[in-house]
Parts: C-alpha cells; sequence; structure tokens
C-alpha cells in the first residue's frame, strides 16, 4: 500500500496564503478608507486594535499548525521494506526525514496520542538490539489513511 498526504498539505498551506491575504487586505483597507471610523463609532474599537485582533488571529491561526505538529507523510509497504518520508510543516527546522525500514528487520510500532498530537513510534530490531526511530507526526492524515497505515503495521508487527 502506499499513499501520502500531499493534499491535506497543499490545502493547509493555500488555506495560510489565502488567510495571510485577507490580513494584508484588512490592513490596507484600515489606512486608505473610512472603515475604521465606522468600526470606532460602532463598535469603540480604535484602527490600531483591529489591525492588532487581526494579526494577532492569523498567527494564532498559523501557530495552531505549528502546535499541533502537522506534517507532509508518505508511506509505503510495498516491496521487501517500509518507507516512510515526512517533515514538518514549519516555516523553520522543518528538516526532512526518510525511514527505510526492510520488512525483516521492523519489529514494532506504537502511535502515541497526547493532544493534538498523535505520533507514530517505530522499531526496529537488529540482532538481539531493539531500536527506535524518531517519531513521525500523523495528525495530518485524513482518517482513511490512518487506518490503512494502522492495518499494514500490524501486518508486519513481530508483537
Amino acid at each position: 500500500m502506499k499513499f501520502d498526504n500531499q493534499d491535506t498539505v497543499y490545502g493547509i498551506h493555500s488555506l495560510k496564503l489565502v488567510l495571510a491575504v485577507v490580513v494584508v487586505s484588512v490592513i490596507v483597507l484600515m489606512y486608505l478608507t473610512s472603515i475604521p471610523d465606522y468600526i470606532e463609532s460602532s463598535i469603540g474599537i480604535s484602527q490600531g486594535w483591529v489591525i492588532a485582533i487581526v494579526v494577532i488571529l492569523y498567527l494564532m491561526f498559523f501557530g495552531y499548525f505549528i502546535w499541533m505538529d502537522a506534517a507532509f507523510v508518505s508511506y509505503n509497504d510495498e516491496g521487501n521494506k517500509l518507507v516512510i518520508r515526512t517533515f514538518k510543516l514549519r516555516p523553520w527546522g522543518g528538516k526532512k526525514i526518510s525511514m527505510e525500514i526492510p520488512h525483516s528487520e521492523f519489529y514494532k510500532y506504537e502511535i502515541t496520542h497526547k493532544w493534538p498530537k498523535k505520533q507514530l513510534h517505530i522499531y526496529v530490531k537488529k540482532g538481539n538490539k531493539v531500536m527506535k526511530y524518531p517519531p513521525v507526526s500523523i495528525v495530518s492524515l485524513t482518517a482513511d489513511q490512518y487506518q490503512s497505515m494502522e492495518n499494514s503495521l500490524k501486518q508486519l508487527s513481530k508483537v
């Protein structure tokens, strides 16, 4: 089985871009029109506060995906090895990780849920040693992708 969550990643990036354009548009409108006067007379909030609120809301939205550890995940168990490629959707420090694990060395897996994060932990057995790969964030997978991955890993697991 082979899948990736590229569509989800594109959706997240597109939404971030659209909201950035909306924020910039609101800021421009606040400086070039009489909307601030209307807002201040009807709601009582000054132009500076409106801009600050819009920017803070955007930063909170942007930060949510960093906090929940959203990531691109590519999963492939076809052939004689398990291949998982991933990188986090962060503006900085999103290093790419690629794991290629022969089916004969795959030992077990664990999925940990610590809201809002969901991580996959892969263990391999080489000789008498059991080693753990770095965790993979799977919070961005769709329900079908998650279920398919879990079924596949259950079949590969030796524990």
